[in-house]
């Protein structure tokens, strides 16, 4: 697959002169862009997965293990296509399985968009409509676990979007775990897409200040074939901004929702019949200041289950995660035009039910991270 992605990508690279030598009526037009990037980061206690953090792992009363980790993985590779009326946008990155000096790539976004009388039209793979902001973070998964629900899937999207007012509708590949072990996804077994769908609306306010609030929500059903029972996945979500200042805003988002692990909820725990219900949200400020090159951001995020779902005595379940919180900040500086330095101190906080003897409740971690990032 890796090798089969590469190859398009050179083949999109060396047939576009191509068509364009032969005087084709219609042109491709492909602009590249991405970077290159190093990130390093120290950790006072293990974090999954490492190179990026979603929650601290549990470990022995006074036994936290520090580690650091070095990565070149989200280097970026990107290219936006226009060819008539379409455009389109294929994206990867290097957090693919495997060794750390070896990385294989990832699609981020495979995706076309094509306008049909006032609405547009996507189908690919690309982000969800719920919960679209994220905060800025060095941190590579954006507080995912920590409160910040929504990811990337294949669907198709029908949206409306006016400077005032955004409504859109997707059904999307209902992406789930295998409860009953038939080796059926138990979303594929429903044989029906999640459903998911936002609106928004952009205010003025009383100080000339614009203001975008949004309410989103998704739907996917799930079955087991070898137990005969359905279940679901859902979620209810709202987000704002809050623009200060040209170079200052404020976002946030809460959700509340069951079964969220593979939208980045639930502090990624597993799936079960009767639903894991969570509840999380997260907040923060990004200021630029003025034309010295420096930026900041700083905020935090939570994400809650409702222990009963996970502490029941019919899961048997060890180290169950039920909280987790992180509160970062973070500063950046334009080295040059094309090159951005970053650092970040977080920390993470993730509380266990059931725990191990001996282990730490809840186990903390605090994260040094530094960055070097050139665009092209």
């Amino acid at each position: 697959m890796t090798r089969l992605l590469f190859v398009s990508i050179v083949l999109l690279m060396t047939l576009r002169p191509a068509l364009a030598a032969a005087g084709d009526p219609t042109p491709t037009q492909v602009t590249w862009y991405g970077y290159m990037r190093l990130d390093m980061a120290h950790d006072t206690a293990v974090s999954a997965p490492g190179n990026y953090a979603l929650f601290v792992k549990p470990h022995a009363r006074g036994e936290a293990v520090s580690t650091l980790n070095i990565t070149g993985r989200q280097s970026r590779l990107g290219a936006r296509i226009a060819r008539g009326s379409m455009t389109s946008r294929l994206e990867v990155d290097f957090y693919g399985a495997s060794p750390e000096n070896k990385n294989t790539v990832q699609l981020r976004y495979a995706v076309a968009r094509l306008p049909i009388g006032d609405f547009t039209l996507e189908a690919g793979q690309t982000s969800d409509i719920i919960s679209p902001l994220v905060p800025r973070t060095l941190n590579y998964s954006v507080a995912w676990g920590a409160g910040n629900v929504g990811y990337r899937r294949p669907q198709v999207k029908l949206f409306r979007q006016t400077p005032r007012t955004w409504l859109g509708l997707s059904l999307a590949r209902n992406i789930t775990g295998d409860l009953d072990g038939d080796t059926i996804v138990d979303g594929a077994a429903a044989a029906l897409p999640a459903i998911q769908a936002r609106c928004a609306v952009s205010l003025v306010h009383v100080m000339g200040r614009q203001i975008t609030l949004g309410l989103s929500g998704h739907y996917g059903r799930c079955n087991c074939p070898a137990r005969d029972i359905d279940y679901s996945n859902w979620s209810v979500n709202a987000d704002a901004t809050f623009v200060v200042t040209p170079g200052w805003k404020i976002l946030a988002e809460a959700y509340r929702g069951a079964n969220m692990g593979a939208y980045a909820g639930a502090i990624y725990n597993d799936d079960t019949v009767n639903g894991v219900h969570s509840t999380g949200g997260w907040a923060n400020l990004q200021a630029r200041i003025g034309d010295s090159g420096w930026s900041v951001s700083t905020g935090g995020g939570v994400d809650d289950v409702d222990d009963s779902d996970l502490t029941k005595a019919e899961l048997n379940r060890a180290d169950v995660r039920v909280r987790n919180q992180v509160w970062f900040a973070a500063a950046f500086y334009q080295l040059s035009p094309e090159v951005t330095l970053g650092g970040e101190l977080s920390r993470w906080s993730t509380l266990y039910a059931n725990t191990t003897p001996g282990n730490d409740p809840e186990p903390t971690s605090l994260r040094i991270q530094w960055s070097m990032q050139a665009d092209f």
